[in-house]
Order: structure tokens, then C-alpha cells, then sequence
């Protein structure tokens, strides 16, 4: 199966916050960096799981994957007052985010508009 590309920025997306969350300070990685890796898988299965299930829960796995990416967002955001993240991992996990934003975005207005055609 072919991979689309917001499933494969979500994985880029994924392994950028993975090694930057290494290099966390060690009293924020088991809370701060523990929760931007989980919201960051999240949203990866959701993307995939929307990818490969029927169209009827696909809007499901699209809103989930879409809260999953504010998570990160917020998350990346906190991190970075508290320190704990360089500007340069900073803006690179947030010029990720910003695509991967986009690209829900259009997939959950071709799904909504598909799924009430005379709309």
C-alpha cells in the first residue's frame, strides 16, 4: 500500500520529536517528553487508521488525529518556554506541524463533503 503524505510527515513528524525528546532535561522527559511522544503516535495511528478504514468512521479517526496534533502543538510550545526544546528543534517539529495541520484539514473537508454530496 501506498502511503500518503500527511502519513508520512506525521512519521517524520513522529521520529523528529522522538530524538529531540532524547535531550530533554531529565526532570521534564518521563512527564513532558512522555506526552508529546504519545500525542505524536497518536496522531500517527489516527492518520493511518483514517487511511485504511471505511469512509463511514473515517471523520472519527481524522478529528482524533487533528486533537492529537493541538496536543503537540501546545506540548512543543511548553516545551520550548520551559527550555527544554531549541529554537531549531522548536521551529522544525513546528513547520511539521503546520503542514500536517494543513493536510488534515483538506482530508476532513474532502471526507465532509463527501459524505453529504448535495450539500
Amino acid at each position: 500500500m501506498k502511503s500518503t503524505k500527511v502519513y508520512s510527515d506525521c512519521y517524520q513528524a513522529a521520529i523528529q520529536i522522538f530524538h529531540r525528546t532524547k535531550s530533554f532535561p531529565k526532570a521534564l522527559r518521563p512527564t513532558l517528553g512522555r506526552k508529546i511522544e504519545e500525542a505524536s503516535l497518536n496522531c500517527l495511528l489516527s492518520v493511518r487508521k483514517a487511511g485504511v478504514t471505511k469512509a463511514s468512521v473515517r471523520l472519527r479517526h481524522l478529528y482524533s488525529a487533528s486533537e492529537s496534533l493541538d496536543e503537540i502543538r501546545t506540548l512543543i510550545q511548553f516545551s520550548r518556554d520551559m527550555q527544554a526544546l531549541n529554537v531549531a528543534g522548536f521551529s522544525e517539529i513546528t513547520t511539521l506541524t503546520k503542514e500536517i495541520g494543513k493536510e488534515i484539514g483538506g482530508f476532513i473537508r474532502f471526507e465532509r463533503k463527501n459524505a453529504h454530496p448535495e450539500s
